[in-house]
């Protein structure tokens, strides 16, 4: 498989390029600071339309991790690069993968659990989770947190490739 993986040069990509390159499938990461690796590693900004969508071209999968790392202080800098970095690179991969012949499969667009509320009472989950940001006395930086992780989303399923993709594919459309 031909998998391509958008912010793969943190943590998480770096173990899903591992994993897939030890397996034998063709691994390209996009990377703003393209480092030496056993697969295949592209420079992209996760801003602007450039080369690395080709690279997106009969690709398989589009893992996409992009996101500036929340390790760090909230300054008001920092919040923007959070933020942006993960809404504008959504919306660039999302037109990219709609210009292609031949796109991938799938996409997956990475997120984030903080955006349920915090919560002592019972687990927050996809089904059951009660999205966060009206908690009395909550800090700022989770109200940030949840804003950016719909945001996030919302750049990730307003792509009208996935609109089209859906029912394109959908087992129950009508004929």
């Amino acid at each position: 498989m031909k998998i391509v993986i958008p912010g793969g040069a943190g943590q998480i990509g770096h173990l899903l390029a591992r994993h897939f390159h030890s397996r034998g499938h063709n691994v390209i990461l996009l990377s703003r600071n393209p480092q030496p690796a056993p697969w295949r590693v592209v420079p992209w900004d996760g801003i602007t339309a450039g080369p690395w969508i080709a690279e997106l071209e009969q690709s398989d999968v589009c893992i996409n991790l992009a996101g500036r790392s929340v390790n760090c202080r909230y300054t008001p800098a920092n919040r923007r690069a959070i933020f942006d970095s993960r809404i504008l690179s959504t919306k660039i991969l999302g037109e990219a993968i709609a210009s292609l012949q031949h796109p991938p499969a799938v996409w997956l667009n990475a997120s984030t659990a903080t955006i349920y509320r915090h919560s002592l009472d019972r687990p927050m989950d996809e089904a059951t989770g009660e999205f966060g940001g009206n908690e009395p006395g909550a800090p700022d930086t989770w109200n940030f947190s949840i804003e950016v992780a719909k945001a996030w989303e919302s750049a990730f399923f307003s792509s009208s490739l996935l609109l089209f993709r859906t029912l394109a594919r959908s087992p129950c459309a009508a004929p």
